[in-house]
């Protein structure tokens, strides 16, 4: 039978804007101060590295071959951070705009492809209207182990929380998880990653504890 966006969703239970131009380089790397995540190219070997893990740091895209030859980079000069990077199945690469809370597509050699946007706004307002980010609402991400890459699992800390997102259409689907201590609860969730079974993994900063999610057979 197949299921719905909505559906699929819901089965994970618990007991755009455009950006400013990407600057590309091809010149060699001088050092790597905060890289963030990495992936490995399965089709040549290239390496693909997020080297942006807080503001003022390199915020660029870094591609290295097989044996770690500089191939290229392209930097991104107005994202604070880039905390995190995937590329999915058909060779799109997503990017995470931490404090900027979107993510940015682009094909392997850095070429611009579209925006998702996620503004947030607080459950409660502060009086003066003031709105601080605790951390950002696009930290890192992970795909969904179907053939299609269905689902985006973003880990938005500024929710304390995970939002399930269709790949293709940027659109959240559900969220899941709050702010605590208890099972199914986050206390700042850092990273994210989906096993073969589609198990979902959620890794803690503060609270220092791995959660594990488990798809419902019968949503």
């Amino acid at each position: 039978m197949r299921r719905t966006a909505r559906s699929v969703a819901r089965a994970y239970s618990t007991p755009p804007t455009a950006p400013s131009r990407a600057r590309h380089s091809t010149r060699t790397p001088a050092a790597l101060p905060r890289p963030q995540a990495f992936q490995v190219d399965r089709k040549n070997g290239d390496i693909y590295i997020a080297d942006g893990e807080s503001r003022g740091g390199n915020s660029r895209i870094l591609v290295l071959d097989a044996n770690g030859n500089f191939l290229r980079q392209w930097r991104n000069t107005d994202m604070d951070s880039v905390h995190c990077m995937a590329f999915a199945n058909d060779g799109t690469v997503y990017v995470c705009n931490r404090y900027g809370n979107q993510i940015r597509l682009y094909d392997k050699m850095g070429n611009f492809k579209r925006t998702f946007d996620y503004p947030w706004q607080p459950a409660t307002v502060p009086e003066n209207g003031k709105i601080e980010q605790s951390g950002g609402a696009t930290v890192a991400l992970a795909f969904s182990h179907d053939p299609a890459q269905t689902f985006m699992f973003v880990v938005n800390q500024n929710n304390s929380g995970i939002d399930i997102v269709e790949r293709h259409s940027g659109k959240i689907v559900s969220t899941l998880g709050q702010i605590g201590n208890l099972s199914g609860q986050f206390n700042q969730p850092h990273s994210v990653a989906v096993d073969s079974r589609n198990n979902l993994y959620i890794v803690e900063n503060r609270g220092r504890r791995i959660h594990k999610f488990t798809q419902n057979p019968n949503p």
